[in-house]
């Protein structure tokens, strides 16, 4: 199962900055996003158990 088959929108797992942060200041606008970044909407608890399963199964390969 894919993470992104788990996504629903509204779960977070993370906060990200603001777009007009101080920090994006210095990164030139060639380089930045033109639009919002395709990531899935999982809650931390999700991720952690989806990569948690993974690990699981790659274990003797």
């Amino acid at each position: 199962m894919l993470i992104q088959e788990l996504s629903r929108p509204g779960r977070r797992a993370f906060a990200q900055a603001p777009k007009d942060s101080p920090a994006l200041e210095g990164i030139p606008a060639a380089l930045l996003r033109s639009g919002p970044a395709q990531l899935p909407e999982v809650s931390e608890m999700q991720a952690v158990r989806h990569y948690t399963r993974l690990s699981q199964k790659n274990f003797s390969i």
